[in-house]
């Protein structure tokens, strides 16, 4: 199949959501399809290749003739809707509610749009817009690196007197990174010994306290950051399927994470088995020390560090659900071309 990825409106750059698009991209390249991938701004996405996919600046009337045509996000919508059907059947792929970018009245308006075919990235969103609309879109999750984000070290945690604490630096305030270095405060306080390492897109932070700090890091140098973890804090609030946690998770970290209704991490965040819930940053606090202060609490730290990297690998790695992807894309041209000849046949315009 020929497969159009849309970016106009937000564009690609070295964040976690044009990764994951590239990655998919390569992937259904490796799986055979001819893909490409347009957007109205340039390419800045420097941290890897597209090995096959090609990257085409345009407008929406020079997009080329496709099988399938995925809006990226609510940005792009509006582009793919003016698209002409030869530019492929229309999809969305919902990787967030994206409230912060568009008003929620026209978000839900482009779920019900009859021209797209909606899928979701996460349990999560699938949950979400059961409740809020009766209605049950397919999941597609972008798959992890699993023989790439692998524990480097053997930990020993029923010896550790020292911990290495570790988060996505990120000042929007759906990711309440505010919580990060409270939790590291209140954990020095207590007179436990707790380093934190961070990293994110922007500039090092200056008026956070941390020890480490890894700048857009390229994947090996995120798989040695991840590495030098032991316990993992995602406070946020909004995402789809929240991607760092599972790589952390992947390499042997204990994931501390929220359990809201749009957290991002309903998927693979069970309480006291693949992780602990924190409710907040003082509860942070006292669940973690709890743990690293008992033996019992050690040994449950190496159960959840255990069972949390079981848990992601269930989830399939990326070639698993991109092959999801794909028999998505083909029922829907199939369905969309069973439509278009009965509609022809009734002498209607297509």
């Amino acid at each position: 199949m020929r497969i159009t990825f849309n970016l106009q409106g937000t564009g690609a750059a070295n964040n976690g959501g044009t990764a994951t698009l590239f990655h998919t991209a390569n992937m259904l390249h490796e799986l055979g399809h001819q893909v490409y991938v347009v957007s109205d701004k340039v390419n800045y996405f420097t941290w890897f290749e597209l090995k096959g996919p090609q990257f085409i600046k345009c407008g929406t009337c020079e997009y080329p003739k496709a099988d399938i045509l995925v809006a990226t996000g609510v940005s792009s919508i509006k582009h793919v809707l003016r698209a002409k059907d030869d530019k492929g059947v229309k999809y969305w792929w919902v990787r967030a509610h994206e409230t912060w970018i568009a008003d929620e009245n026209f978000v839900f308006g482009c779920y019900r749009n009859r021209d797209l075919r909606v899928m979701v990235n996460s349990l999560c969103l699938q949950k979400f817009l059961e409740k809020k609309m009766g209605k049950t879109f397919p999941i597609v999750r972008p798959g992890t690196d699993v023989d790439f984000f692998k524990p480097s070290r053997k930990r020993n945690w029923s010896n550790k007197k020292s911990w290495v604490l570790g988060a996505l630096y990120n000042e929007k305030p759906r990711k309440r990174f505010k919580w990060v270095p409270e939790i590291f405060m209140g954990l020095r306080e207590r007179k436990l010994k707790v380093k934190l390492w961070l990293f994110g897109d922007d500039e090092k932070p200056k008026t956070v306290e941390h020890t480490r700090y890894f700048q857009q890091p390229d994947p090996e140098k995120l798989r040695e950051f991840y590495n030098g973890v032991d316990l993992w804090l995602a406070p946020t609030k909004s995402e789809g399927l929240h991607m760092p946690p599972q790589e952390a998770m992947l390499c042997g970290c204990v994931l501390f994470g929220a359990d809201e209704e749009l957290s991002g991490m309903v998927d693979y965040l069970e309480d006291n088995e693949t992780g602990v819930v924190i409710k907040d940053w003082p509860e942070a606090i006292q669940k973690i020390a709890d743990l690293v202060s008992s033996d019992d609490g050690r040994m449950m730290l190496a159960y959840m560090s255990e069972n949390g990297r079981k848990k992601i690998v269930e989830l399939g790695d990326r070639r698993t659900n991109v092959r999801k992807m794909v028999s998505l894309f083909q029922e829907g041209r199939s369905d969309h071309n069973h439509r278009t000849r009965a509609l022809m046949a009734r002498g209607m315009r297509v």
